[in-house]
């Protein structure tokens, strides 16, 4: 099942936070309503690098031969092209846990 909302409190997460937390270095998402952090499976580490790399260099590498384009500009332009239509499929079928490790809460010093 997709990761949509926050496992504690059940507020909507959007695709684009989603997005956001794959993009750059798979960085936990954090609930704005009840502070939770979500972190990443690592299975689907593996499964968004094979669905962005190895498949459309795979299906490039089939296509070409079938149609016999052998300029490699086109080759790259079509890798390029999969590789991002497979990022946004990807980014919604990947799924987070409640992390384990809670972040530090900054201490409010009272003088």
């Amino acid at each position: 099942m997709p990761f949509q909302r926050c496992i504690s409190c059940k507020e909507k997460i959007s695709y684009s936070e989603k997005l956001a937390s794959i993009f750059f270095g798979y960085r936990p998402i954090t609930c704005k309503a009840c502070g939770t952090v979500h972190e990443v499976d690592e299975r689907y580490r593996f499964l968004f690098s094979l669905y962005t790399v190895m498949i459309p260099v795979i299906l490039v590498y089939l296509l070409t031969a079938i149609f016999g384009i052998g300029s490699r500009l086109a080759q790259v332009s079509m890798v390029l092209l999969f590789a991002s239509i497979s990022v946004f499929y990807a980014g919604k079928r990947i799924n987070y846990h409640k992390s384990k490790v809670e972040p530090i809460k900054k201490r409010i010093s009272k003088r």
